[in-house]
């Protein structure tokens, strides 16, 4: 039996798996330092980690069994070919607390205008009493605003209990029927026009499939005025023109994004984050998914995903599947 990593190893990733060399010893677990191009084996593999792959690489794999992909978002696999293969798939919520963190906290620099006031400050622009206190310096705060959370799942959930800190009214809106309200939500809605036009900040925690790719179109992003939108999913949630153009036009009342429509590759590694210059607005947060970089997140979804094989080499149980069919 054969598994191979395709992801970077840290100090974390390279004790747990040693871990499980010394628990299953016939087992052969293959790794950047075993060889210099690991996936070129995923031809022989019953078992990989990772979580880009192409469609030719999976059919390719003809013994593959199981992806144990080392965080949430699984968008980057060829789902067609893994469900007429059946190919199972895992992955790790380990990460909920800190992306759900780093979504309030781009949401209280972006209500705050905490970036605008410092930038404007380190070139000796003042804002506030000390100039007279302009009405237009006035800064919003968050407490007792409303909150639509876009998708209840870990991610949400966490968002929801950390802005009840704050007093804040939390509307759900799931895909699915349930009869009770979640604990840390008021109220739950299931259209997505309701709860837009029920808060005053949109929280976006979708994870991206088909049917959630475009979902923020022009025709949503126009029933937002005046609100405040976050959004720590996946840049292809909302449509990139329209939300330029609903920033352009003073539509928005601002946006903090995590997850963009442009990235770097290795042979360019400075890109603007998307092909329309949302980077230009003073009410506009970027941040370079990042949400989930902290170490003790990033060793918490490694002792996940390690769990997550052991427990399947031990007892053939698959924690954490991912069905094929909703991609989360």
């Amino acid at each position: 039996m054969k598994i191979v990593f395709t992801n970077r190893l840290t100090k974390a990733w390279s004790s747990g798996i040693e871990c499980l060399k010394k628990e299953f010893p016939e087992v052969e677990f293959i790794t950047f330092k075993d060889v210099e191009h690991p996936r070129m084996l995923l031809r022989t593999a019953d078992m990989v980690v990772g979580g880009h792959f192409s469609g030719e690489e999976i059919e390719k794999a003809k013994n593959l069994k199981i992806i144990f992909v080392p965080w949430t978002g699984v968008d980057m696999l060829p789902w067609e070919i893994i469900r007429k293969r059946n190919i199972a798939v895992t992955n790790t919520h380990a990460n909920a607390r800190t992306v759900a963190e780093r979504a309030v906290a781009l949401l209280l620099a972006l209500t705050g205008r905490i970036v605008e006031f410092h930038n404007d400050l380190s070139q000796g622009v003042w804002h506030g009493f000390s100039v007279g206190l302009p009405e237009s310096d006035y800064w919003t705060s968050v407490y007792g605003k409303r909150c639509s959370i876009i998708g209840f799942g870990n991610i949400g959930k966490n968002v929801a209990r950390m802005m009840k800190a704050f007093d804040c009214k939390i509307i759900a809106l799931k895909k699915h029927y349930i009869s009770e309200i979640p604990e840390y939500a008021d109220e739950v809605t299931f259209d997505l026009e309701t709860a837009v036009s029920k808060g005053d900040i949109i929280f976006i925690t979708l994870p991206l499939t088909p049917e959630t790719e475009g979902m923020f179109d022009e025709d949503i992003l126009s029933k937002m005025k005046g609100k405040f939108l976050v959004n720590v999913s996946r840049g292809k949630i909302i449509d990139e023109k329209a939300l330029y153009f609903s920033l352009k036009n003073g539509i928005l009342a601002g946006a903090a994004i995590d997850t963009w429509y442009q990235y770097p590759t290795d042979s360019n590694t400075v890109v603007l984050p998307s092909r329309f210059p949302i980077h230009i607005f003073k009410n506009v947060i970027l941040s370079p998914h990042a949400a989930g970089i902290t170490k003790s997140n990033i060793d918490n979804m490694v002792k996940d995903t390690i769990n997550i094989i052991k427990t399947y080499l031990k007892a053939g149980k698959i924690l954490n599947k991912v069905d094929p069919n909703l991609m989360y």
